[in-house]
């Protein structure tokens, strides 16, 4: 197998957007005009005439290129079909010399081996949402039920086609204020979100009360087989009344008995990954790799 490496000038991204499509592990962060706002510049290892691509998400830095996982993007790595751990292995060491430092995440059709990497298990948690609602909800917790059961006798009101910026000021308001994003990762993710609904592969749902106070708002990318809950927020006001467990229930109840999995994208937060368990979230693991070529003494300091 012959893998090339493509600079992002000489990219066909109309073979890429294909192969990202029909592969078995589609996931839609790897599709060209995702990647193109998260990591301008991008390049890419290709083999196959496209039938196997791994996207190269890097910065420069004082003359240094090094390998990263952009914001806003779970997932990356191998795609294509019959990705076995022995072609991984050809893409991984096929990455060039240049790339001194590596930190990035692979996907979950991707192998926990990697030899010369240090490689770290992350995990999230899918529900499998090719079944009746009444069966997904069966396998919710007592706590969780309790929560959406509560929230359904206090009037509110589940709506689609919510707005970007009042979700992204949603979260700066509240839960922004503990989490150190600055200003230009809100403008990334205003681009991404924005970009994306009008590619038609998002949309914001939100819960308002009786008064229409917006209580909590959620994003989802939603791409062939897969539907993620990219970013979501909620205010102090809308977690005493439950409006996140209304809300993730309303999304799952519209997507029921499709052939669509569901990914609440993380969490290695004790707290969220007991969340997203209670509606019977299954844990999945994915690598996180990472290799230092650095010279001496820069190789020490990032140890």
């Amino acid at each position: 197998m012959k893998i090339e490496y493509i600079r992002h000038k000489d990219i066909d991204k109309i073979k890429w957007d294909d192969c990202v499509k029909s592969c078995k592990n589609h996931l839609p962060y790897c599709y060209s005009w995702y990647l193109d706002i998260v990591s301008t510049g991008w390049d890419a290892l290709i083999s196959d005439d496209y039938k196997k691509i791994f996207p190269l998400t890097f910065r420069t830095k004082a003359r240094i290129s090094y390998l990263f996982q952009p914001y806003f993007t779970q997932q990356l790595g191998l795609f294509g079909d019959n990705v076995s751990n022995e072609v991984l292995e050809e893409f991984l060491n096929a990455i060039p010399e240049k790339f001194k430092f590596i930190e990035i995440n692979l996907n979950t059709f991707c192998g926990l081996n990697a030899k010369d990497f240090i490689v770290k298990a992350k995990l999230t948690h899918y529900i499998d949402l090719n079944r009746s609602y009444h069966e997904i909800f069966s396998e919710y917790n007592d706590n969780t039920k309790r929560n959406i059961r509560k929230a359904e006798k206090e009037s509110l009101r589940f709506a689609e086609n919510g707005n970007v910026k009042t979700l992204i000021g949603l979260f700066k308001s509240n839960i922004g204020k503990q989490i150190e994003l600055q200003s230009g990762d809100y403008k990334l993710l205003d681009s991404l979100l924005t970009a994306s609904v009008k590619n038609k592969t998002g949309q914001v749902y939100e819960v308002l009360d009786s008064e229409n106070n917006l209580l909590a708002s959620l994003f989802l990318l939603s791409s062939q087989n897969t539907c993620i809950n990219l970013f979501n927020a909620s205010s102090d006001f809308g977690k005493k009344k439950s409006a996140m467990f209304f809300l993730i229930n309303e999304i799952i109840k519209k997507n029921a008995a499709s052939s669509k999995l569901f990914d609440f994208e993380g969490s290695e937060i004790p707290e969220v990954a007991r969340f997203y368990k209670g509606f019977g979230g299954k844990p999945v693991q994915y690598p996180h790799i990472r290799r230092n070529r650095l010279p001496w003494p820069l190789k020490w300091i990032k140890e």
